[in-house]
């Protein structure tokens, strides 16, 4: 069989991620793209070679050690390495030898095969896995991956000690820029499951009955919901969005925990000046706080020095991984906790007694990619919306009938903080003046309506929750979806529905789309 050369392309380069307003071009911006999913090409292709090695030494060790092996079955996994390997190596050359105008219209389609190589990575890397391997056989295989045979720690997926979820933690740590003798940090199943260890932890190791803990105005409703069923613990939401505001809550308040999001996930978008609320919070605290921040509508962009624990503040963060740090291609839910180093043996603990760790299928299928490729996409992301957003405000059908939030247009009351931020929110929201409007009958009228005008434009746009992805999405919003979840995050004029307008990483679409946008608000 013919292997391939993962470093037959030609290198296309990278460009400065651009902002709204440089006048860039295309040709100046789609390069940085195609480069960067050329390089994801090449990290999967490394990594089915990888595999297929690790096939040929399986086969190997079971035959000097008379273990019975499917030779059909190894054959089989070899071949669809390299079948899947060939496909991405005709797709990759295709991309970069197209012209700027084919290539564009090549990256959704190439998306797509990236994920089949990734999912194609798993299957052969896990089909033959045990989830708690043997250390040592007679006869009989319950084992795949030599190199862990004499392994010292125990053999349990749950434990977290699989190959593929540290490599997974030890990729995130770097996105985060922590050093990993200063911070641990635990991937898990979901944002929500990383929710439930740091809960875990508070229940066991911070709180007691009638202690009280701060929410922001917004945190994500699901945590809400959790924090407020907790017995004889009360949770108090936050007079607002300022740091004054906050502060004379925690005075007032005492509490044990504050829960804040930097961004929060709804209409207006307000942001937390977080480095401000630490700094006061440290001058104002009796006895040391524990903070938890949610950064999943940011994408690991929170500056490395506000993780950092003293006598006064505790900081744990945690974020959903299934987003920004998929790089939008969706495969499963995942999520990440990190906290201070000398809380490593306690948190472990209770990782693996919640069972919430992130399964090594899908950690398999975690883009492998370096820091400065997750910071150019998520400035592009920034950038995109930042116009995006801008465009919708100047446009009078919208002026007309709505207003539009980002926290990056001159307007927002948080502009200037949005300002000192690498990279933000991808998302834009749009209200309309007569709040009637705003109900989920019409809003996904609009929805529905931006999708038709999408499709007579040849624009990319999908229909859907969520966000991260390369390709926009557009959804009718809200904070709560039940009658018994708004009982915790009740829809008012402050939290009402609106529509959420996910940009993607698809900077030459963004005319048609905005002008799509624009017709369904206005029709």
């Amino acid at each position: 069989m013919v292997d391939w050369d993962v470093g037959a392309s030609e290198p296309t380069g990278s460009v400065a991620a651009p902002r709204f307003g440089d006048g860039v071009s295309l040709d100046q911006v789609l390069p940085e793209q195609v480069s960067d999913l050329s390089e994801q090409f090449d990290g999967c292709l490394r990594e089915l070679s990888a595999a297929r090695h690790q096939l040929e030494e399986y086969a190997t060790y079971c035959e000097r050690n008379d273990l019975p092996v499917d030779d059909p079955v190894l054959a089989q996994l070899v071949a669809a390495t390299h079948q899947v390997g060939m496909r991405m190596v005709r797709q990759q050359r295709t991309l970069l030898a197209a012209s700027t105008p084919e290539a564009a219209d090549l990256l959704g389609a190439s998306e797509g095969i990236l994920r089949f190589g990734l999912a194609t990575l798993s299957y052969v890397r896990n089909c033959l896995e045990w989830t708690a391997k043997s250390y040592g056989q007679s006869k009989q295989v319950q084992f795949f991956g030599t190199q862990s045979e004499s392994w010292p720690t125990m053999h349990y997926d749950r434990n977290g000690s699989h190959a593929s979820v540290t490599r997974v933690e030890h990729q995130l740590l770097g996105v985060l820029g922590l050093p990993p003798e200063e911070y641990g940090i635990g991937v898990t199943a979901s944002g929500m499951a990383a929710f439930t260890w740091i809960e875990a932890f508070l229940l066991r190791d911070r709180l007691r009955s009638g202690d009280t803990i701060l929410l922001a105005p917004y945190i994500y409703f699901e945590t809400s919901q959790q924090l407020n069923a907790l017995p004889e613990i009360q949770a108090v939401r936050a007079s607002g969005y300022l740091v004054e505001e906050i502060v004379a809550d925690v005075v007032r308040l005492r509490p044990k925990v504050v829960f804040v999001d930097p961004l929060a996930n709804n209409v207006r978008q307000r942001m937390l000046d977080l480095p401000e609320l630490f700094r006061r919070l440290r001058e104002v605290v009796t006895e040391r706080c524990t903070v938890v921040v949610d950064g999943t509508m940011i994408g690991a962009s929170l500056q490395t020095e506000l993780f950092a624990s003293d006598d006064q503040l505790e900081i744990l963060y945690y974020e959903s991984c299934t987003k920004y740090l998929q790089l939008g291609l969706d495969f499963a839910l995942a999520g990440m906790v990190v906290y201070p180093a000398e809380l490593t043996e306690r948190m472990d603990m209770l990782r693996r007694n919640t069972g919430v760790v992130l399964a090594r299928h899908n950690a398999e299928l975690f883009p492998r990619y370096e820091v400065s490729l997750h910071e150019r996409r998520m400035r592009r992301i920034w950038a995109n919306a930042e116009q995006l957003a801008t465009l919708l405000h100047n446009d009078p059908r919208i002026a007309a009938v709505g207003e539009v939030h980002h926290p990056a247009l001159p307007h927002h009351p948080d502009v200037g903080l949005a300002r000192t931020m690498p990279y933000g929110s991808g998302i834009v929201t749009f209200l309309y003046h007569d709040r009637p409007r705003n109900d989920w009958d019409n809003l996904d009228a609009v929805v529905d309506q931006i999708l038709v005008r999408a499709k007579t434009s040849g624009t990319q746009v999908t229909k859907g929750v969520s966000f991260g992805y390369s390709v926009p999405r557009v959804w009718a919003q809200t904070v709560s979806t039940t009658v018994a979840e708004r009982k915790y995050v009740p829809i008012t004029d402050d939290e009402p529905l609106f529509l959420r307008l996910y940009v993607g990483d698809r900077m030459h679409q963004l005319d048609g789309l905005a002008d799509a946008i624009a017709e369904a608000i206005a029709g």
